[in-house]
């Protein structure tokens, strides 16, 4: 991860079984790769990197292909 200074926050409301289920995630992953557990916060902050990673790829795609349709005037 880039070593930025992180100074915003985002507050998000989940059911009880989310959380667990984020939970059991990250104790698994934990055993697999036999570290410690990261926090809830890594975790969400690790799986919104990967969204907006994915969008910005379909997105250059997306204005690259447009742009070839284009027809000079």
């Amino acid at each position: 991860m880039e070593n930025t200074k992180l100074t915003k926050k985002l507050q998000v409301l989940l059911t009880e079984t989310e959380v667990s289920q984020i939970n059991r995630v990250i104790l698994n992953d934990a055993l697999e790769n036999e570290a410690r557990p990261i926090s809830v916060s890594a975790f969400i902050r690790g799986l919104i990197q990967h969204e907006l990673s994915n969008r910005t790829l379909e997105q250059k795609s997306y204005i690259k292909q447009n742009l070839k349709n284009l027809k000079p005037k």
